[in-house]
C-alpha cells in the first residue's frame, strides 16, 4: 500500500518498496535547495519513519532531474540571517537535527542522487550509509563561492571518506567533479544511466532484505563512531562561526552576487583586506553616537548619523 503524507516542501511516500519510504525534497524550481521549513518537515519525516516499524530502509532524494539538493536557500541566508545573523544558530540547530536523525534513525539511509548536489545535499550524502548517483551528476562544494564554509558536514565528513588531500581540493578550490569521480573518492557506492537509477537502489534494499535487520542496526551504530566524535567536537563551534560571520562582508558579496546574477568579487575584497580591511566592521566597532539626535551604535567612522543625517564628529585617534 502506498501512503503519502501531507507536507508542503517534501513528499513522504511509503509503499516505494518494501518496507521503504522514499523521502523527496520537492523543491525543483529552486534546484531543491531547502530552507528552515523544509530541514523542519524532513526533521519531522525522518522521524515519521523512525517511528513505524514498517519503514526499514528510508531513501532520500530531489523532485525532478536535475538536482539532488543543492544546499541551503541563498536568497533564505541573505535576506533573512544576513540581516539578522544571530538567528543562524537557531537555523542551525535545526540542521544539526537533521543530519543527527540520518545518523540516528536506526534505519539504512540511502541517498539516490538524480542530479546536481552541493554543499549541504553533498553533507547530507556524507551523513547517509549508502549512495547511488546518475551518471550524470555533477558533485560540489559552493560554500567559498558565497562566504559560507563548508564545516556543516564536510570538513567532518568527508575526509573520512576521500582523504584530507581531496576534500580539500573539492572545498578549497571550490571544484566540481563528476559522478564517476565521485565514485573513485568513495562519495558515492555506485554510477548508473538515468534509467536504472530506481533499480540500482531497489537492488540494494533487496539484498539488505535477506540480512538480519539487528546486525544491519548494530552496523550502522558503529560506523556512527567516526561520524558522532567528530561532529560533537565542531558543529557548535561552526553554528557560532556562521552568527558571527554571515552579515559581513565576505558573505553577502557572494550570496548578493549569487542572487544578482553578477561575478562576485573577492578579488577586490582581498585587495582591500591587504590595506587594512576589516570585513566584520568595515567602518569601524559600533561604538559612535550622535550627539544631536543621540542614536547609538553608530560605525565609529561614521561621518554622517545614519538616524538624522547630522554630520557626525570626526573619531578621536
Amino acid at each position: 500500500m502506498v501512503e503519502k503524507r501531507r507536507f508542503e516542501d517534501i513528499l513522504y511516500e511509503t509503499g516505494w518498496h518494501d518496507h521503504t519510504v522514499l523521502i523527496t525534497i520537492n523543491r525543483p524550481s529552486e534546484q531543491n535547495s531547502y530552507t528552515l521549513k523544509t530541514l523542519q518537515e524532513l526533521v519531522q519525516a525522518f522521524e515519521d519513519a523512525m517511528w513505524d516499524d514498517d519503514v526499514q530502509f528510508i531513501v532520500l532524494t530531489g523532485a525532478g532531474e536535475k538536482a539532488f539538493c543543492t544546499g541551503g536557500n541563498v536568497d533564505e541566508y541573505a535576506l533573512n540571517y544576513g540581516r539578522k545573523p544571530n538567528d543562524w544558530w537557531k537555523w542551525g540547530e535545526i540542521y544539526g537535527r537533521f543530519l543527527q536523525i540520518i545518523m540516528h534513525c536506526g534505519k539504512p539511509v540511502i541517498a539516490r542522487i538524480n542530479g546536481t548536489t552541493a554543499g549541504g545535499g553533498l553533507e547530507f550524502v556524507a551523513a547517509g550509509d549508502l549512495a547511488v548517483a546518475v551518471e550524470n551528476a555533477r558533485i560540489l562544494s559552493p560554500g567559498p563561492r558565497v562566504g559560507m564554509t563548508s564545516i556543516g558536514g564536510l570538513s567532518q565528513w568527508l575526509p573520512i571518506h576521500s582523504g584530507i588531500k581531496r576534500t580539500a581540493e573539492l572545498v578549497m578550490l571550490s571544484s566540481e567533479i563528476t559522478a564517476k569521480k565521485a565514485l573513485e573518492w568513495g562519495i558515492v557506492n555506485d554510477v548508473v544511466p538515468a534509467a536504472k537509477l530506481d533499480a540500482r537502489v531497489k537492488e540494494y534494499i533487496d539484498r539488505m532484505l535477506d540480512l538480519s535487520p539487528t546486525s544491519i542496526h548494530y552496523f550502522k551504530v558503529h560506523l556512527n563512531w567516526w561520524k558522532d566524535m567528530v561532529w560533537a567536537g565542531t558543529w557548535e563551534h561552526a553554528k557560532e562561526f556562521f552568527s558571527l560571520n554571515i552579515g559581513s562582508v565576505e558573505p553577502m558579496e557572494g550570496l548578493v552576487a549569487f542572487m544578482e546574477k553578477r561575478p562576485r568579487n573577492y578579488r577586490k575584497i582581498r585587495d582591500k583586506l591587504g590595506k587594512g580591511l576589516e570585513p566584520r566592521y568595515p567602518f569601524g566597532p559600533y561604538s559612535g553616537r550622535c550627539p544631536s539626535c543621540e542614536a547609538e551604535y553608530l560605525p565609529a567612522n561614521a561621518v554622517f548619523c545614519l538616524k538624522c543625517g547630522v554630520k557626525l564628529p570626526a573619531p578621536k585617534k
